[in-house]
């Protein structure tokens, strides 16, 4: 006897590469192809972190303006600056906000229309249009409010869409390395943080500041040819018309298919025999249809069958079976199941039934009168439309996810995190290069913003260790309270020191916790899979920026009062994340 070989195995092995998703046939594509996690999307990541290296550190520009304005005009040692002391500071409030707002709307956008790189140029154009139009209102006596506020909505609407594009398109190109994708282009902006600044602040010895916005302006559209590399992946379409569409559900037309029927007779066939059987077929569907003002559409050898049988029993009452429910009470319609016309007042107690399956009683009608005394008062309602009928579900839907949203702790330590991290961007981006000024005014504009750009670079390097995270990190709330801590360290220490090397060195540590809080929203983004995401996110968004615009508008603070303010947020970031550390992990 033959011993035997492993070739018995081999069978179960080609069985599990068979359970890849593209050699999968199905008779609706819901699963989609595999993606291949590398090729042309690799293209893809270089283009979206070249984006985000360029318009999130947009910030600097502004902040270096501002900066430049003050300088240029008289401005006493002794006199504290604050945060609307140059109207131009409107255009990155106004836009971080109209960010916030959008993201979810351009989500929807992005994922209807379906065409990426129509998307990403268009959110570009506007950006652009908001930075030229900016370039208007920029010296310090400038108070054109309305110029302002318009250039702050284009760069954010445009910010929103094209950044929600590239969070899409990823996607597509990504999935077991995605995590990945998503870490490198959330730490992009950092890497912006060390260039612009340098850039800009170059650029500002050299020109005026209306020339140096239109500059960037013209440095941003290059980003053009970057994003045109936006394509849908050209292996769903044809994974698609080979394996997905094989086997396709297509869905029946309005038109009623007869399968066990005989077809629709001509004129010239003759009527069915007499010789049919009265008995009904179990097989005979009464169908309506919808273009034919809903009536009935009957096989004619079932119409005959239905003629032939009253015609048989004409001396039974014809109404009986009759479809029409007006006149209930007037003929003697037993199965009649229209109550709108019910006399309420002739509705009799409860009569119960006896004996229906006695021999020599004649059988009682299936229908009978309520239980209770109806008042006289009751109206029955109409009947609900299918189109109410999905606009209370759909009331219900969104009821219960708010319920649930605002009962998940979840959704409270995301809003905080994000809170804090948007805070703080805005702040190291448009706050501290003049604020470094004010406490040095030794320094030239190069100075500053170098010694900015030297302060990012030392977080970029501890910011690079976050890609050797673990994927689920969803629970690892101590991880998150370290981060929050050294932020909190970092802008304490900013509002407490004067010298320049310190302020470098508190910068540092603010920026390293800042950028290491936008990496980590992601994993507790993706935690919040108890009830819809877009809810949650909207809804996050919506608070934090609400609580921009209030906080920014309502006074005109101090720039040290604005690194307190966030501190304290640290603080309270890291202690409530601490806490939550301690809970049963569900």
């Amino acid at each position: 006897m033959e011993e035997p070989s492993n070739s018995t195995y081999r069978p179960r092995e080609s069985r599990v590469e068979d359970l890849h998703l593209d050699r999968v046939v199905a008779s609706q594509p819901e699963i989609g192809p595999t993606p291949p996690d590398g090729g042309y999307g690799w293209v893809i990541v270089v283009s979206a972190i070249i984006y985000n290296a360029t318009v999130p550190p947009l910030l600097f520009l502004y902040g270096l303006i501002i900066l430049k304005s003050i300088r240029e005009e008289d401005h006493d040692e002794d006199e504290k600056m604050k945060i609307w002391d140059v109207d131009v500071a409107l255009v990155p409030v106004i836009m971080i906000v109209i960010k916030l707002l959008l993201e979810s709307w351009c989500r929807v956008v992005v994922k209807m229309f379906n065409m990426p790189r129509f998307t990403a140029l268009a959110g570009l154009c506007m950006t652009v249009a908001g930075v030229l139009l900016s370039s208007y209102s920029t010296s310090l006596y400038s108070n054109d409010h309305i110029i302002n506020i318009f250039a702050g909505i284009f760069v954010g609407s445009g910010y929103a869409l094209t950044a929600q594009q590239s969070d899409v398109i990823i996607s597509h190109y990504f999935r077991d390395k995605l995590t990945l994708v998503q870490r490198l282009i959330r730490m992009a902006p950092t890497l912006g943080n060390v260039i612009v600044p340098i850039i800009i602040g170059y650029l500002c010895t050299v020109y005026s500041s209306d020339i140096v916005v239109m500059m960037y302006g013209a440095l941003l559209m290059q980003n053009c040819l970057f994003l045109a590399t936006y394509t849908r992946p050209v292996y769903i379409e044809r994974v698609i018309r080979s394996t997905y569409n094989m086997i396709r559900a297509v869905e029946d037309e309005d038109e009623v298919i007869f399968p066990n029927q005989n077809p629709q007779p001509s004129q010239s066939t003759p009527a069915p025999a007499a010789t049919v059987s009265i008995e009904d077929d179990a097989n005979d569907v009464v169908v309506f249809k919808s273009k034919r003002g809903a009536k009935e559409v009957i096989d004619p050898e079932v119409e005959y069958r239905a003629n032939r049988f009253s015609s048989d029993f004409s001396a039974m009452d014809t109404n009986r079976f009759s479809s029409d429910f007006s006149t209930m009470y007037d003929s003697p319609s037993r199965f009649s199941s229209d109550f709108g016309t019910l006399d309420i007042n002739r509705v009799s107690g409860y009569q119960e039934l006896a004996n229906i399956d006695r021999e020599g009683q004649n059988p009682q009608p299936l229908y009978r009168g309520t239980t209770v005394d109806t008042p006289s008062s009751l109206v029955f309602p109409t009947e609900v439309t299918p189109g109410t009928a999905r606009r209370t579900a759909s009331m219900k839907k969104n009821f219960i996810t708010f319920t649930n949203m605002l009962l998940d702790i979840n959704f409270y330590l995301y809003t905080l995190l994000h809170l804090c991290t948007t805070f703080s961007i805005l702040l190291l981006g448009v706050i501290f290069p003049p604020l470094l000024w004010e406490l040095n005014p030794a320094l030239n504009i190069w100075s500053v913003a170098t010694m900015t750009g030297i302060a990012h670079a030392g977080a970029l390097c501890f910011i690079v260790l976050c890609i050797a995270l673990p994927k689920t990190i969803n629970e690892t709330s101590r991880l998150y309270a370290v981060f929050c801590l050294i932020g909190a360290i970092g802008f304490y220490g900013i509002t407490l020191s004067t010298h320049k090397s310190f302020l470098v060195v508190w910068c540092m540590l603010a920026s390293l916790a800042t950028a290491a809080s936008g990496v980590l929203q992601q994993p507790l983004y993706n935690s919040l899979n108890d009830f819809d995401t877009t809810a949650t996110i909207s809804s996050a968004n919506t608070v934090v920026a609400a609580f921009l615009m209030v906080f920014c508008i309502s006074y005109s603070y101090e720039y040290k009062t604005l690194f307190f303010v966030a501190s304290l947020l640290q603080t309270a970031a890291a202690g409530i994340f601490f806490a939550t550390s301690f809970r049963r992990r569900r």
